[in-house]
């Protein structure tokens, strides 16, 4: 198989491979009145920590919590992912944006695995449900109110003793790349974003879409010719102009949810506006793509540490 890169900017980055997969994997979790395991005070008062025993080739290097945070006077659940050494310790934060709706798509223990992937390399990950997700108050709104969850996990990562305050990646996938493409628009800037097969013109999303997935946006956001307004808000293609950090996006040309197409409109109007960017289209590649585990992930890690190396 082979790697197709379609546009790149300022930026050429070799080829690499990171890790294996891994087979199967345990979330472990001890029931206390359906909470989770060993309760911890978190640094912010206003924030509860709840240690997981997590199942992964990490276990020895990242300690797993999962946390519950305020966002616009709702309790919101996500993760904390870090490493275990954090004694006199600055690492940089990266903001993981989950794809999928309501529970679809949650972050499980999977998900979980792969970010501690990321921990290990010396980061300092933390991830939202989202509202009216995986235990949250709220109700989903896809990319409406529910930014707000992303941007105050971000103010309460970036507080995080152990965190360099300087330093701030992140990466979103599917739905998830278009909550990291509203972040930037709210005005948070990245050394770095990785955006793998997201979002970028909820009208197109809608069009391609088959009856189910209709249906959800309808009820979620409203049906796009009644309010057409709403799905403009959360489509970076009518507001590129915001994206102000060094940009990766990583696409599959067999993507059967999020078309290639949609990348291909946003990298127009990145070259047009002279912006950082480099996009990777993968032969045959689909959604998540599958088949270019490896490869994906050694560009999003070079990514990352050449505007990171730039601090």
């Amino acid at each position: 198989m082979k790697t197709l890169i379609i546009k790149e900017k300022r930026y050429l980055l070799r080829r690499g491979f990171l890790l294996k997969k891994w087979g199967i994997i345990a979330l472990i979790t001890v029931a206390v009145l359906g909470v989770t395991a060993v309760f911890n005070r978190a640094e912010s008062d206003d924030v509860n920590k709840e240690k997981l025993n997590l199942l992964s080739p990490y276990s020895n290097k990242v300690d797993v919590y999962s946390i519950t945070y305020p966002s616009d006077n709702l309790k919101i659940k996500g993760f904390l992912v870090q490493p275990k050494d954090i004694t006199d310790k600055h690492y940089p934060l990266l903001v993981y944006n989950r794809g999928g709706n309501r529970e679809h798509g949650m972050i499980r223990a999977k998900t979980l695995q792969y970010l501690s992937y990321w921990a290990s390399k010396g980061y300092v990950v933390v991830a939202t449900q989202y509202r009216g997700n995986g235990g949250s108050e709220g109700t989903e709104t896809y990319g409406g109110k529910d930014i707000d969850d992303v941007l105050n996990l971000i103010k309460w990562g970036e507080q995080l003793p152990y965190v360099n305050h300087q330093q701030k990646v992140a990466l979103g996938y599917s739905r998830g790349g278009m909550m990291t493409y509203l972040t930037m628009k709210n005005g948070v800037k990245f050394d770095a974003v990785v955006v793998q097969s997201g979002i970028t013109d909820m009208f197109q999303f809608y069009d391609q879409r088959g009856p189910e997935m209709k249906q959800v946006l309808r009820t979620i956001v409203g049906d796009p010719a009644q309010y057409p307004e709403r799905y403009k808000s959360r489509s970076v293609v009518y507001w590129s102009d915001k994206v102000n950090s060094p940009l990766l996006i990583l696409q599959g040309d067999h993507d059967r949810k999020v078309h290639h197409t949609q990348a291909e409109k946003l990298v127009k109007q990145l070259d047009e506006q002279g912006k950082e960017y480099k996009y990777v289209l993968y032969k045959n590649g689909d959604h998540p793509l599958t088949a270019y585990y490896d490869q994906y992930n050694a560009e999003i890690d070079k990514w990352f540490k050449i505007h990171l190396a730039k601090q």
